[in-house]
């Protein structure tokens, strides 16, 4: 799935990803933590769609499962951060 066809949409796939709220889109170089998810730090792949339910992980060592309800709400506050003045994000934004 390409981040551009969607409004909103967070990807990592162990080594590199992307996290997109409408207009603003962010390339990720690491793995993005999902703040306050339990066992969030074990997460190797991260794969969250709404507009096509997509909302999966991946653990080390692990299948890929359904997301929480808590992982979700933690994927959504994270993009929901990306239009707000950058503390936890890089300055540098996708074209």
């Amino acid at each position: 799935m390409s981040i551009a066809l969607y409004r909103m949409r967070l990807y990592w796939d162990g080594r590199h990803g992307a996290a997109r709220n409408g207009d603003d889109t962010r390339i990720l170089v690491e793995a993005p933590i999902l703040p306050g998810a339990h066992g969030a730090e074990n997460l190797e792949e991260i794969d969250y769609a709404p507009e096509v339910d997509v909302a999966q992980v991946r653990e080390r060592e692990g299948d890929w499962r359904e997301m929480t309800a808590e992982e979700v709400a933690a994927a959504e506050a994270l993009l929901a951060s990306l239009n707000q003045p950058p503390v936890a994000w890089p300055d540098k934004r996708a074209a």
